[in-house]
């Protein structure tokens, strides 16, 4: 599928006007680009644990739209329909004494968007893992104990991740052979995959997402994985009220969250009841400044205990056990 993108120039003050009038040209979906540093409070509401390191602000910024062509729409149609929108913002700019905006254009194909991450994810060991695209061939000279093989598709999870990371060592850390598993979150599906590699006797994987799920599907199939071993199911832990019956049944002895702080601190107030008495939450998907926030989380909830905190770079992990 054939998108073009265009880019509006134009300033921080002027950002907000600016998206608002596009609407009435029919573009409701913008991006914007500045360098404008969040505030503290901002910060703490973000629903996400990573946030980009900005340079000084310039005052400039950067609003972008995408087109896809229409059903019977030439290129001149759609050259005369960004004229309408450019004359009408020129008309605008006059009116509402906004600064000076410069447009530009490029043509994006999806398939590129879709592909060209795969030329950077290569063959590589986590520990005593190998993990291999299923598009690569094994590399001379490389022998690991369990091997991986992973096509994430749209879904997150190649293992290339510290989150991801910290998960699989802790899977080596505290799994016992036979346990069962519960993975939250569950992405491409490779830490269920990872943990039954390593003997776990069965997983649950869940994501919200079901494109995510369906690429799990893909990749346990991948991985030769038995289907009496693991089951993969589309919904959200926290609110969906089957999935906690049907969890609680029957606790598992691992439970995986590789999510977000902000979906990981709710969780720790009911992940005990997914847990047996001794079973650990391994979770993971927390930036440095989170830390804190899932480590009090834990020690609120006093069906768990505390046990460690694993670091990889900017990330961190929090291991609780069940009392």
């Amino acid at each position: 599928m054939i998108w073009e993108k265009y880019t509006i120039r134009t300033t921080t003050k002027d950002a907000e006007i600016v998206s608002a009038l596009l609407t009435d040209y029919g573009i409701n979906d913008v991006q914007i680009e500045n360098n404008v540093q969040l505030t503290d409070e901002e910060l703490n509401q973000m629903y996400a644990d990573f946030v980009k390191e900005l340079p000084e602000d310039d005052g400039t910024c950067f609003i972008n739209f995408f087109l896809e062509a229409q059903d019977g729409e030439t290129p001149e149609d759609r050259k005369k329909r960004i004229e309408q929108i450019k004359e009408g913002l020129s008309q605008d700019q006059e009116m509402f004494g906004l600064d000076p905006m410069e447009f530009s254009s490029e043509t994006m194909d999806s398939e590129d968007w879709e592909n060209k991450w795969k030329e950077y994810f290569k063959p590589f060991t986590v520990d005593d893992i190998l993990i291999k695209p299923t598009w690569e061939s094994i590399p001379e000279g490389i022998s690991c104990k369990y091997l991986i093989e992973i096509d994430p598709g749209m879904a997150f999870g190649t293992g290339m991740h510290e989150t991801t990371r910290l998960c699989l060592r802790g899977i080596g850390k505290y799994m016992k052979e036979g346990d069962r598993v519960l993975d939250l979150g569950c992405g491409s599906g490779i830490l269920s995959i990872g943990a039954l590699k390593k003997g776990a006797s069965y997983a649950d994987a869940v994501d919200i997402d079901p494109q995510a799920t369906q690429v799990a599907a893909e990749n346990f199939a991948s991985n030769s994985i038995p289907e009496e071993d693991y089951c993969i199911h589309t919904g959200n832990i926290l609110n969906d009220d089957s999935l906690k019956e049907m969890f609680a049944k029957e606790p598992y002895d691992i439970v995986l969250a590789n999510i977000l702080a902000d979906v990981i601190e709710p969780l720790s107030a009911e992940v005990h009841l997914y847990l047996k008495s001794g079973g650990y939450f391994i979770s993971s998907g927390i930036i440095d400044m989170k830390e804190q926030l899932i480590v009090d989380a834990v020690k609120a909830n006093p069906e768990l205990e505390f046990i460690a905190v694993e670091t990889d770079g900017e990330w961190r992990s929090v291991v609780a056990r069940r009392k």
